[in-house]
Parts: C-alpha cells; structure tokens; sequence
C-alpha cells in the first residue's frame, strides 16, 4: 500500500514539474485605440497578439495556454481557439456556457463538434484531450472531469406547448469522472458542485471522514473528496466550542468583510473595525447553530465580481474574470430571525481560502 501511494505521489510531483516547464509568462488583455478589439501584452508592455478580436465575445483577460477567440470579418464572426504559439484550432467549435465562450482552466478549454452536438477538450497545445462524445462536461478541476453520455435532450414549451429551442434539459444518460486523457476513473460518478476534487484521497476502503463522499472506482479503489458545506460547517462548529471573543472572531474573518447598509449598499470594512463594530450580532448569529430551536441551512455559492473587485480578491477569480468557485467557493450560511425582524434572514458567507474558511460577508 505505501509502494502505491508513493506512485501516485511520485507521478503528481512529475506531472507538476512538466506542467511548470511548459508554462509561460501570462499575456494580459489590452485594447485597440478606439477599445473596440483586444489583443494581449506581455507584462512588460509588448504586444504579442494584434487587436483583431471582439471584447465581449474574445472574454479572456489573462492569456495563460488556450483561448476562446472570435473575429469579425465581412459582417460574420469567425470563432476558433487560440493557443500561446498562435496555432489556430477548433474552428466553428466554440463552447458556450449560458452564452458565454468556455474558458481556460489547468490549460485546457471545452470544444463542441457542431456536426454531433458532442463535448470535448483541447490541452494547452490545441490537441484533443478528451474526443467530442460527451452530451456535457465539466470543467478541468485538478485533471478530474465529471461527463455525461448517452443522454437525451429534451427541450421546454411555454404555456402554449411550443418548443423553446434555446432551453432544455438533459434526461437519462450516465456521469462518469474521467481524467484529462479520457479514461474512466469512475463510473455511476453524479455531477457535485459541492466537491472539492483537488482534496481527493485513493484507498482501499470508503473514507470514514464525516465531510468526505466516497465512490468506488474501476479499479476497486475508492475515491473521497470533500464537500464543502460539509466541512464549512464543521469548521464553524469547532469554532463554537469556545467562547466567541473579539479576538477570535478577527481571527475567523477575511482581511476585510463586507457588509449590507441599506442606504449604501454593500460596504466592506477592515476585519478589525468590521468586528468592533459588529461583534455582538455576528457573535449572537454563530451561537443560532448551537441552539436546537434555530432554523438555518448552508449552500454553496461563488464571489460576486461587481462587489468584489479589488486586487485582495483577483486569485479568487479565473483568467476571464468569473469566480473560481470550483476551488475557492463561498458558503452561505442562511439564518432565519424571528418574526417581526426587519430582514427574515441573515446570510453570512464564508470564502474558502488557502488558509481555511473566513467570513467575507454578511447580511442582518
């Protein structure tokens, strides 16, 4: 057993060492003089990719391996995937995710044959990965894919009856989790938001981690991964163990917290003025969950770039500006007050950085 964990140890520190190898400095989004095309700069200044795309369809604002990149030209787009070296790939193969060209991730980017209605993915070198015969795939998240094949596409009619093309639903089918070449790792896998899968732990056995899910996998390993409203919780309670003092409240919020004004909207505050200012009713809010009379639940959510749009937060988000909550999620914790409160519900979020959960913002 320690021979095997020392393999996959062993193999991820090679695969890390040769991704490193084969990266490069990150060109950043910039403009043409009338801002109406982009292109990418280095971060000294050179221009390494004329201004010859479309703003808010070339979404990108860091150019990191492979991009969604789409022209105009004689009054029709001209759409295509983009690599560093200026290879061109995927043409008329755009991935759109609620209107929205995919974006790179772990340097690899979804792609749609057209033709079949099938999902695949380009590596960072605008190679197929994995082969366009998925109904759906999720985004790369520590080389782990979740994919749904054999499915069926069933549209949704208005009160009339008539079809609306543009929404449907997929019925039937099997999720599977693959890695980024294509082989099955797990099959039976039901697609989870709420699972942190670069947590995974490979054993004989299931976990017997209260915050963990395990599922079994082909090769008669099991496979845990945490789930984050799980361990959130968990972590809040073991804070509630102690007293809630001042000190330690600083010590459980981000740098800064924002926080609800009716008159000026959402206002953020230094941890330590936030909590001089606040301590009493965020203290009373934690203690809800040890009293067995209060009613609250937790759901897993994602940064909000319109309130959180300083530098402090740009690791949080991916390199098109939407937030990276497949590895720093956020998690609500929804309170109910009692009647005749003012606001039926007080929502305290908690962003899941590199040093734990910390509360980020609240609502009374």
């Amino acid at each position: 057993m320690k021979k095997f964990y020392f393999l996959l140890f062993a193999l991820f520190i090679l695969a890390q060492a040769a991704y490193a190898q084969g990266s490069s400095e990150t060109w950043l989004r910039c403009y043409n003089a009338d801002s109406t095309l982009v292109g990418f700069k280095s971060k000294s200044g050179k221009l390494m990719v004329d201004t010859n795309y479309l703003p808010a369809m070339t979404i990108a604002d860091e150019f990191d391996k492979i991009i969604a990149a789409v022209e105009e030209k004689d009054d029709r787009w001209i759409t295509y995937y983009l690599t560093k070296q200026g290879r061109v790939v995927g043409r008329d193969s755009l991935y759109f995710f609620d209107n929205t060209p995919d974006c790179e991730n772990e340097g690899f980017i979804r792609f749609k044959d057209n033709s079949t209605e099938k999902i695949g993915v380009f590596n960072a070198n605008g190679d197929i990965s994995v082969p366009a015969e998925y109904n759906g795939l999720s985004k790369v998240r520590n080389g782990l894919i979740v994919g749904l094949k054999g499915a069926n596409k069933v549209y949704f009619k208005d009160a009339e009856g008539n079809t609306i093309d543009e929404h449907y639903r997929w019925e039937n089918g099997k999720e599977v989790l693959i890695d980024t070449h294509n082989n099955l790792i797990i099959e039976n896998f039901p697609y989870n938001d709420k699972l942190n899968y670069y947590s995974v732990e490979i054993a004989d056995k299931p976990s017997a981690d209260s915050i963990r899910e395990s599922f079994k996998g082909v090769n008669g390993k099991f496979y845990s991964f945490i789930n984050y409203e799980k361990e959130a919780e968990q972590v809040i309670r073991r804070y509630l163990k102690d007293a809630v003092t001042p000190e330690g409240l600083e010590e459980l919020c981000f740098k800064e917290v924002t926080y609800w004004d009716k008159d000026a909207g959402w206002l953020p505050l230094p941890r330590k003025e936030f909590v001089k200012r606040f301590y009493l009713p965020i203290k009373d809010n934690l203690e809800k969950l040890n009293r067995k009379s209060s009613s609250f639940f937790f759901s897993l959510d994602g940064l909000n770039p319109f309130i959180f749009e300083t530098a402090l937060y740009a690791k949080y988000f991916d390199n098109c500006g939407f937030s990276n909550d497949w590895k720093y999620p956020t998690v609500n914790l929804v309170l109910d007050n009692s009647e005749g409160s003012v606001r039926p519900q007080t929502h305290m979020h908690f962003l899941r950085t590199d040093e734990g959960f910390k509360l980020i913002m609240v609502s009374f």
